[in-house]
């Protein structure tokens, strides 16, 4: 039996027992009317929009209102925060607006000729939505004057993806579009069997979206040309969220579905009550989404295994954002919702997610029940750092939701390798981890010292470290 000791990080905790579980809600701000609009969190503060005509900009942390801005219609539009402003387009008066971020006054305006329902994106001092005039449009993110504009086959309700020079957008024409994001020009299209609403994700010279044809597209990124098809039960309008080699994507059958984004085949799907038009968010091993079921889903990102599920008042049809071990979204019940993320994510987990130069204000011991996480691959689980009180392996457990077994027992199944790998800082730097990409060892060891991180090899998907 091994006697290695390690400090448990004090950044992988999201709960004490004193602390909410996750699920639990944080807090909800009251609108007046229903929210389309997805929420953005920046700068401690989360904006979106909503149907009683109002952007809104509240406190992350209380939820208390900071302003609200009036525009002339309802607000379906989600916001891009950058440059200290917000971009947000209005329905029924065609506008893509650009208001100050600290106090919501109003920057500039560009008025198109059909509602604005797309969510802009900003890149280059530029920015990017479309309008259901048919148009995409590119305009100067700070004076708002026009760049260029594109005129497709039907509405665009579809959000573009800005990559590489390029932008990609969908219509209601049933094609995706790619375009030269400098001068508007035609790049190449993809028609499908159905209008595209879902919104394009790229990622590795390539373009993952939905169709109302009921299938989930690959295209390349350069040609256009098709990569795979992937079809569900019913028209697509969620938009993918691409992590690792996973492509995840709700369908109005109910299902979310996690997609190889390699050979497009499912690897799992959760059936919720309702149809998913929310675009799901993928963070630290967990993906959440919210359904027409009144319900916000949290699952496990390998296995599509139910973490929690939170009750709302009426459907959910915005995309959550999570941040800083937060989760917000908006429902038709007119709330938005400030909930605890899962167990571990801080909003950055796993590894190398964030700078861990403060672990000298670790707690002396970790509480009772501290429960972490882990992913596939590399984990940091813990350090070596002076004035915290060391935990035995011995007393550490390992579990796939079903058995439980010790550290040796789950070394032995295969779930973990352990090889006492430890990254080791030079003693001008401060105690921390800052090392990008995969750790390489410079001694082996059977104790931790100070400035030594501990890494975990994950086999198996799903696991949780205990410590009882």
């Amino acid at each position: 039996m091994r006697t290695t000791t390690l400090t448990l990080l004090a950044i992988a905790m999201s709960t004490t027992v004193a602390q909410a579980a996750p699920g639990d809600l944080v807090w909800s701000y009251p609108a007046t009317h229903r929210i389309y609009s997805s929420p953005a969190v920046n700068d401690g503060r989360v904006y979106f929009g909503c149907s009683d005509h109002k952007i809104r900009c509240v406190e992350e942390s209380t939820g208390d209102l900071v302003w609200s801005y009036t525009t002339g219609s309802w607000v379906y539009s989600s916001p891009a925060v950058c440059y200290a402003h917000v971009y947000i387009g209005s329905d029924g008066d065609h506008r893509l607006y650009c208001l100050e971020a600290e106090t919501g006054a109003l920057t500039w305006f560009y008025e198109t000729g059909g509602n604005v329902l797309t969510s802009p994106a900003v890149a280059n001092i530029r920015v990017y939505f479309g309008s259901r005039d048919h148009s995409v449009y590119c305009v100067y993110a700070i004076t708002g004057g026009l760049v260029w504009s594109y005129e497709t086959g039907d509405v665009v309700h579809s959000s573009p993806a800005v990559a590489d020079g390029r932008v990609y957008i969908g219509s209601a024409d049933a094609s995706l579009y790619c375009l030269d994001a400098a001068d508007g020009d035609f790049v190449w299209s993809y028609a499908t069997g159905g209008e595209v609403y879902s919104s394009p994700a790229v990622s590795d010279g390539r373009v993952y979206f939905g169709s109302l044809d009921t299938n989930v597209y690959c295209v390349d990124a350069d040609t256009g040309a098709a990569v795979w098809a992937c079809p569900t039960g019913d028209a697509v309008l969620s938009s993918p969220a691409v992590c690792g080699d996973r492509v995840y994507i709700g369908s109005s059958d109910g299902a979310l579905y996690c997609i190889n984004a390699g050979t497009g085949l499912v690897e799992w799907s959760y059936q919720t009550g309702d149809i998913i038009r929310s675009s799901p968010a993928v963070s630290c091993g967990y993906v959440y989404v919210g359904s027409w079921d009144n319900c916000v889903y949290c699952l496990i990102a390998d296995t599509g295994r139910l973490v929690w599920t939170y009750e709302t008042g009426d459907d959910v049809d915005c995309s959550p954002a999570v941040w800083d071990g937060k989760v917000f979204v908006g429902g038709f019940d007119q709330a938005m919702y400030c909930l605890e993320a899962g167990e571990g994510d801080a909003g950055d987990w796993p590894m190398f997610g964030r700078d861990l130069q403060n672990t000298a204000n670790a707690p002396p011991s970790p509480p009772p029940g501290l429960t972490v996480h882990l992913a596939t691959g590399w984990n940091l689980i813990g350090y070596g750092s002076l004035g915290c009180d060391p935990v035995s392996l011995a007393e550490v457990r390992i579990t796939d939701g079903v058995d439980i077994k010790t550290w040796d027992e789950a070394e032995t199944a295969g779930w973990i390798q352990d090889p006492a790998f430890y990254y080791y800082n030079e003693p001008s730097q401060p105690v921390g981890y800052r090392q990008l990409g995969t750790p390489v060892p410079p001694k082996d060891s059977d104790s931790i010292e100070p400035g030594r991180g501990y890494w975990l090899l994950v086999n198996v998907a799903g696991l949780t470290l205990v410590v009882p």
